[in-house]
């Protein structure tokens, strides 16, 4: 991947082409990049610069034997760690999933943790970085660069990593060995340890202007401006959602099905139908009812902008324009804090391995109450 292939963050890739070239690379990079942005691309980018034969002042020729081996993700001084999970392998590492890693980062480089888990079948796991990951990485390290002078390590997610496996990466990066490079990246730096914070350079990841998104999706899709504007609207410039909705994602639709099904049997208060409905969520996986408090997050944001903001700053699709309107009158300033609280909670115990079907059954009673909040207002 080539600098110019990235519609974004112009500034973070023109300070890391004048780090190279200036001879001024720090040892160690933390891109704060949420899913579907920039972070994995400049990454990638990066590497195939700083590897390039032939580089220019502003990017990498794409055409030397070391840029085709890093385009495929084949490059030898190249090493990647990403989560994995149990089944294929009883102490598993990057390595055991490589081949279905390039293939799928090759198809899109903007790709989800979720993407990543539906690629390994695995929907309904949560992955992690382990320890054997770390002592795998430190052998890799000890040994000399096969083709250039430089190593790099790219850490995909790295809030995955386990408490073992951060205190291992910390000695690597606090004795980093000669001319090796390492890129975190993650969408919660604060879950890291403030020990590996303090000790590498931080980096915004930012989205895609969306005229800029635009554009790169009509030369991109050869789609038509009208669509891809409305795409970059609704996806408020992040490239890896935008792209997951041009290639027709199924889950963006069982979502919005699913969302409006749950807020109609709440708001009248059919438990049973209730129950039924937490059955089937339960039965999804882990990332999964993450992605779903996501979009049940951002649809609560649509239907407050309904009622007390200019509605050209909305971001709906066709199939939710009717149902906000519908339903934005039940989401007000008498609720609207309680029921985004309890949403957040819900995400966050269910990213701590709760019990699925206790959390949405909970989640979904107490919505049952905040929806019959009444929207009183003091004269």
């Amino acid at each position: 991947m080539k600098f110019q292939d990235i519609p974004s963050n112009s500034r973070v890739k023109h300070q890391l082409i004048q780090a190279v070239n200036n001879n001024r690379l720090g040892h160690a990079h933390l891109f704060c990049s949420e899913d579907g942005m920039a972070g994995l691309p400049i990454s990638l980018a990066f590497t195939q610069y700083l590897f390039c034969e032939q580089k220019t002042e502003n990017d990498s020729c794409g055409e030397c034997s070391s840029c085709i081996k890093s385009d495929k993700l084949i490059h030898p001084d190249t090493h990647f760690i990403f989560p994995v999970t149990t089944g294929k392998n009883t102490k598993p590492i990057s390595d055991h999933y490589i081949q279905e890693w390039r293939k799928g980062v090759i198809e899109n480089p903007f790709l989800s943790e979720t993407d990543w888990y539906s690629i390994l079948g695995v929907e309904n796991k949560q992955g992690f970085i382990s320890v054997n990951e770390a002592q795998e990485l430190s052998k890799k390290t000890v040994l000399k660069t096969y083709e250039n002078s430089y190593r790099v390590i790219i850490i995909w997610h790295a809030e995955k990593l386990l408490a073992a496996a951060s205190n291992k990466l910390l000695k690597l990066i606090e004795e980093p060995p000669e001319k090796t490079v390492f890129f975190l990246l993650t969408p919660s730096p604060e879950s890291l340890l403030d020990t590996i914070n303090s000790r590498v350079q931080s980096t915004i990841i930012d989205k895609c202007d969306e005229n800029t998104l635009s554009q790169f999706l009509v030369d991109k899709f050869s789609i038509e401006l009208n669509k891809a504007n409305d795409i970059s609207r609704l996806t408020s410039g992040n490239i890896g959602n935008a792209i997951r909705i041009i290639k027709g994602n199924e889950q963006l639709s069982q979502n919005t099905n699913e969302f409006q099904n749950w807020m109609r049997l709440c708001y009248k208060a059919k438990v049973i139908e209730l129950s039924n409905w937490v059955d089937l969520i339960n039965r999804w996986g882990r990332e999964q009812q993450k992605g779903f408090i996501h979009y049940a997050l951002h649809m609560i944001r649509e239907s407050l902008i309904q009622n007390y903001a200019d509605s050209d700053i909305q971001k709906l699709r066709d199939e939710e324009i009717g149902f906000t309107k519908n339903f934005s009158p039940f989401i007000h300033q008498n609720n609207v804090i309680e029921i985004i609280e309890e949403l957040e909670l819900a995400h966050q115990h269910i990213s701590r391995n709760g019990n699925t079907k206790f959390i949405f059954m909970d989640l979904s009673l107490k919505l049952v109450v905040l929806l019959h909040v009444k929207n009183l207002t003091l004269q």
